[in-house]
């Protein structure tokens, strides 16, 4: 019966993705102006352009990734990062950065100049602060995600989660070209954001339920009803709560339905970044390498 529900809940899982995808194409069509002929309803893309992916090699925004953990990955809240290809900071941010070489002085009797000791370098903290202005429902949605993404990131795995006890995911930076931040191995430290006072707020409505899609979905996937010990799935208030109640138990799913989210139309997110290298990584780095631009196109990135 496990092998049976396992296999029902990924073809549950299979068919959610591919739908969520379907919507969020319309939703993505319907906020861009596009009407049902493709004619654009008024010139508001260029609102939305920075919140998308360009798909461009050459695209030096600056964005943090999200992590390969399929919670992540599958997220309804965080779907518009998915489709943005990462949390891109739609406007230019602030980006502060340092590196350091430590040298510690050695005590010299009977000497009139001191000694240092190196003893090691490191890069210190990145700390980004980005505007983040909301001009429309679409980009508000964006907000939603992103708060939730740096709230999100900032947790270690707990309670059932099958990583219980692991620290918070490390996140890719990448950013201005590869000279600059190209796969930095990064964890979010600190993150913070204020909501005004002084300015309008924009109302969105991140409706997305990712049970409510499986109980709509139920008759046509099969065995699931016969696996579920359940008479009719095709009624979403009959099979809801018992396909969200036993999904929820594998940490699969939940209801995102809360009513409508308030944005401010102006705010600035600050986060702040800490390089994370493992005593792998460390070992395999060659100076050498490094500063004849060996690393540029690596797929790990020392900076």
């Amino acid at each position: 019966m496990a092998s049976s529900l396992t296999q029902s809940i990924s073809t549950a899982t299979t068919a959610i993705s591919g739908i969520g995808t379907g919507v969020a194409s319309l939703s993505r069509l319907a906020s861009a102006g596009l009407t049902g002929g493709a004619e654009a309803a008024g010139d508001i893309l260029g609102a939305v352009s920075m919140f998308s992916d360009l798909g461009n090699a050459d695209d030096w925004r600056v964005r943090l990734s999200l992590p390969y953990w399929p919670s992540f990955r599958t997220s309804p809240v965080l779907a518009p990062l998915k489709d943005a290809g990462g949390m891109v900071f739609p406007y230019t941010p602030e980006v502060s950065f340092s590196t350091a070489a430590k040298y510690s002085a050695i005590p010299t009797t009977h000497s009139n100049y001191q000694f240092q000791a190196y003893e090691n370098s490191a890069p210190g903290q990145i700390t980004i602060t980005a505007p983040m202005n909301v001009e429309d429902s679409t980009q508000a949605l964006y907000w939603i995600a992103a708060l939730h993404y740096f709230r999100s990131i900032t947790k270690m795995f707990a309670g059932f989660d099958p990583k219980a006890g692991n620290p918070p995911p490390v996140i890719f930076l990448n950013g201005y070209g590869s000279y600059v931040f190209k796969n930095v191995p990064v964890v979010v430290t600190n993150f913070q954001t204020s909501l005004g006072k002084d300015c309008d707020y924009i109302s969105c409505d991140p409706k997305a339920s990712t049970m409510a899609i499986a109980g709509g979905l139920a008759d046509s996937i099969g065995g699931l009803s016969e696996t579920l010990g359940l008479s009719s799935l095709s009624s979403l208030t009959d099979g809801l709560g018992n396909v969200g109640g036993i999904l929820g138990s594998f940490g699969v799913g939940g209801g995102t339905d809360a009513g409508k989210a308030y944005v401010p139309t102006k705010s600035t997110f600050t986060v702040t970044l800490q390089p994370m290298y493992s005593r792998s990584s460390a070992r395999k780095f060659s100076l050498d390498r490094f500063v004849t631009g060996g690393y540029v196109q690596n797929a790990f990135g020392y900076i």
